[in-house]
């Protein structure tokens, strides 16, 4: 038994702690006398009814063991072997304090303490919140037994409570021990700063530290680690070298190792570095774990040669690499792209008998994932079956990301279903992966069900499955239902993040609600939220897209009272949005203050201002623009010739056009299916519509596939020109070669045989429309009226305006202005006035004259 002393000279210094905390363990304030114990020992041969109950039912358990209850609990204990059950532990527990002949040693009692309160052994049958008091009412009554704990007791129990994030209860523990007159040991001063430390109480353990020679205690090596490693672990690294420069005990690897393990985390690779040679310098030499570190510390930052280097010096000093040295070296090459290199380290692995574990195999899974090579995929799956290899979740998670990042998201929804078929549940960030998959492909729907799915399998959403789904909904229009999937988020008690708001905004933005967005924007301020620069840069795209540039030029200078500076994006968007209102000169302004913050315009930022100035017809500044940018260095893209070939063919220079064009085959630039369009469309306009046809045969010889904007051209080519029934053999053609007509094509068709008379026809193309399940428009329903109108089918015409009016659809002005013409000359006035349906809400205006008014007006003078 360790020597016991009333000395506590010092201990003031330590922390002090509250009357609760005190007697949270009741114990005496000295070490009990001789006439104490006889006292205790007369009233332990007392038989109570508890005792004698817990002894009659357990003697036969230990008789069978051959009565010995210490030799029993040291063999139960022993080397940490065995998982001891709490049920056990206290039963074992009762029968040494039980024992009289002869009493317990006070080293079984701490054998069985340590092994209740080992790492390792966690309780099995108690909870966390009555686990403590369930271990120091066994200290409390191993006090009443008769036998006194010693040092080693207190020293388990406060480390018990400082590895359980219970420091408080360390000190409280502590304190009986001063109070009972032992004296500490080093190795529960350095479990206090250990405690300290697991409760991130870094400062207080420095402190320790520092007070610990006035207590009468030489820090050790551990001391000094321990604190070393919490200022590591707080981001406070130059006062873990400040610790490291004035230690009184000699470092070792796990001292050095630790703040080169800082340094690399910060990216100071130079500092690791330097630590790492003054390590080897004072004869300590790196262990595996070491190297470990610097390797990865030189990968994080792309230094494959330097990373190779140090894997050569460890190899040549004699270190054998493990497992994790060949994981890292691996991940880095598979996320290069260099699978082959990382299959060689696989093979090294092998031959220097270092055995791959499922993080080897996830690695280059992942590897080969990311390159698309599936085969290989399937290769590495059989090898590691024929190692015995349980797929884990991460390799399953691994495969379903491989798989849906590639658009495969049926084979990774296959993986899936084998996944669990194996037994293997899903986690939260699999099923990210599968909705944002799912979502990425129009599949929305889908992805509900899966969401579905995860709740009902007990995982909960996070912020990134709520944030996945949004999107999703956004990106198909459904934004009233994103909205609802936002509130829903809300109610669950998680807080929508950056990402999300943005994400609503954006949506909002693309159906043009963008007052809503702008409300949603408001929102996430008043949440706290600091709007970053894509947010701002989301918000001014839908203020533009809807004409509201002058509001959008104030977010985009409320930007920088926020210290976000605008980037090239947000300028382009902002430059577009003045663009597409012809306000071209207002953009010299935002160019100039863009060069001035240190951005070059790109090759958006020119194709914009070109678009813009060919919109206004300022061609020939527009072509001075495109060569301007090519002495910057900028080489025009497909979409700048297409952009200025467009403005070029709006002012009919065809010559100029041909020049483009030969330039863009020396500079080796293909045309695409834009530029035949935008050429057929200026040939049709001109009314040479045959040779459009023959740049359409021409697309097609060269294998570039016609879309259904050059089939609607030339058909309106065609109807234009009166020659309808050329324009349906373009149609047939169109529908033979997989297209599916717009409403769009249909209104033009329409159109067309309106003008010839060919109302047989009209009857069977809007046949066809139905058919084909497109729902009439606004435009094709007001060419339909008018159409009817001038072939004298105004009963038709009519029944056509009842429909426009259910539907809430505008009455353009031609369409009323045939009305009125109608009315006007007819004989049958008063018996269409009672089929006119009435147009006072959703009118067309013509001139600034309300239709619906003149016609009641036309009406009124009519009927006399």
């Amino acid at each position: 038994m360790a020597t016991q002393s009333r000395t506590t000279q010092g201990f003031h210094l330590l922390p002090t702690f509250s009357q609760t905390e005190r007697c949270s363990i009741h114990t005496p304030t000295h070490p009990p006398t001789s006439e104490e114990e006889e006292r205790k020992k007369e009233e332990m041969k007392k038989p109570t009814a508890s005792s004698s109950s817990s002894s009659s039912s357990s003697s036969s358990y230990f008789l069978l063991r051959g009565g010995n209850v210490e030799r029993l609990v040291r063999e139960r204990c022993r080397s940490g072997k065995h998982h001891l059950p709490m049920e056990e532990a206290l039963h074992l527990f009762d029968e040494l304090t039980a024992a009289k002949h002869p009493i317990p040693k006070v080293s079984t009692y701490n054998i069985l303490f340590a092994s209740i309160t080992r790492k390792n052994n966690p309780p099995t049958t108690s909870s966390s919140s009555n686990f403590f008091p369930t271990i120091f009412s066994l200290l409390n009554k191993l006090n009443r037994s008769g036998t006194s704990p010693d040092t080693v007791t207190y020293a388990i129990f406060v480390d018990f409570c400082g590895r359980s994030n219970n420091v408080d209860l360390a000190f409280a523990v502590f304190s009986c021990m001063l109070r009972r007159g032992w004296t500490p040991n080093i190795i529960i001063l350095n479990s206090l700063l250990n405690g300290l430390c697991v409760k991130k109480r870094y400062s207080a353990a420095a402190q320790l530290l520092d007070k610990m020679p006035q207590l009468g205690f030489v820090p050790d090596v551990i001391s000094y680690n321990t604190v070393i490693k919490g200022h590591c672990d707080s981001g406070n690294t130059d006062l873990a070298i400040d610790v490291l420069r004035k230690m009184h005990a000699k470092p070792d690897v796990f001292t050095y190792t630790t703040v080169i393990n800082a340094r690399c985390r910060q990216k100071k690779m130079g500092c690791a570095s330097e630590l790492f040679e003054e390590m080897v310098s004072v004869g300590i030499q790196p262990d595996v774990v070491t190297y470990n570190i610097i390797i990865r510390g030189h990968l994080v930052l792309g230094r494959w040669k330097e990373a190779n280097g140090i894997f050569k010096e460890m190899v040549d000093r004699g270190l054998a690499p493990d497992a994790v040295t060949f994981n890292t070296l691996m991940d880095y090459l598979c996320k290069q792209g260099k699978t082959i290199e990382a299959h060689k380290l696989l093979n090294l692995m092998v031959e220097r008998g270092e055995k791959p574990d499922i993080i080897t195999y996830n690695v280059l899974l992942h590897g080969y994932c990311l390159e698309g090579r599936f085969e290989k995929v399937d290769e590495l799956l059989s090898s590691m079956s024929r190692e015995g290899l349980r797929h884990d979740v991460h390799s399953y998670t691994v495969l379903i990301d491989g798989y849906s990042k590639n658009q495969k998201v049926d084979e990774a929804m296959d993986v899936f279903k084998k996944m669990r078929q194996e037994g293997v549940q899903p986690n939260t960030f699999t099923y990210n992966i599968l909705l944002d998959g799912l979502c990425k492909i129009g599949k929305v729907e889908e992805a509900k069900d899966l969401f579905r799915q995860m709740v009902t399998q007990g995982l909960s959403p996070n912020i990134v499955t709520y944030t996945t789904l949004i999107d999703g909904l956004c990106k198909i229009k459904k934004v009233e239902e994103a909205e609802d999937l936002f509130r829903q988020m809300v109610t669950q008690g998680l807080s929508p993040d950056i990402i999300t708001y943005t994400t609503l905004i954006d949506g909002l933005c693309k159906i043009k609600k963008v007052e809503e967005a702008e409300d949603l924007f408001r929102q996430m301020v008043t949440q706290g939220l600091s709007p970053d620069i894509i947010t701002y840069t989301t918000l001014i795209d839908g203020l533009c897209k809807i004409e509201k540039v002058v509001e959008a030029n104030d977010l985009f200078c409320q930007m920088a009272t926020q210290g976000l500076s605008p980037n090239i994006i947000t300028y382009n968007t902002l430059i577009d949005g003045l663009c597409k209102i012809g306000k071209v000169e207002q953009t010299e302004d935002l160019l100039c203050r863009m060069v001035t913050q240190g951005l070059s315009p790109n090759i958006i930022t020119y194709n914009t201002l070109i678009d813009g100035l060919c919109k206004i017809e300022k061609v020939e500044e527009a072509k001075d623009l495109f060569c301007q940018m090519v002495t910057q260095g900028l080489s025009p893209d497909i979409i700048s010739y297409n952009t200025l070939i467009s403005g070029l063919l709006k002012l009919g220079k065809w010559e100029a056009t041909s020049r483009l064009l030969e330039e863009m085959k020396d500079q080796g630039i293909e045309l695409d299916v834009v530029t035949f369009n935008t050429i057929i469309d200026a040939l049709c306009k001109e009314g040479m519509v045959e040779n459009g046809y023959k740049l359409l045969d021409v697309m097609i010889q060269r294998g570039l596939e016609p879309n259904v904007v050059t089939y609607t051209t030339l058909m309106d080519g065609y109807c234009l020109i009166q020659e309808t029934s050329k324009a349906f053999k373009v149609f047939e053609l169109m529908l033979s070669r997989g297209h599916k007509p717009s409403t769009v094509t249909y209104n033009i068709l329409i159109n067309g045989l309106f003008k010839e008379g060919l109302l047989d026809a009209f009857d069977e193309l809007f046949l066809s429309v139905k058919k084909d399940c497109y729902s009439s428009d606004s435009v094709m329903l007001n060419a339909i009226v008018k159409g009817l109108l001038e072939n004298g089918e105004v009963n038709r015409a009519l029944g056509s305006l009842s429909e426009m009016n259910k539907r809430k659809f505008i009455l353009e002005a031609f369409t009323a202005s045939s009305i009125v013409d109608l009315l006007s000359k007819d004989g049958h006035c008063h018996h269409y006035m009672k089929m006119l349906p009435n147009f006072s809400q959703h009118c067309a205006k013509s001139d600034g004259i309300n239709i619906d008014s003149s016609i009641s007006s036309l009406i009124h003078k009519i009927s006399g």
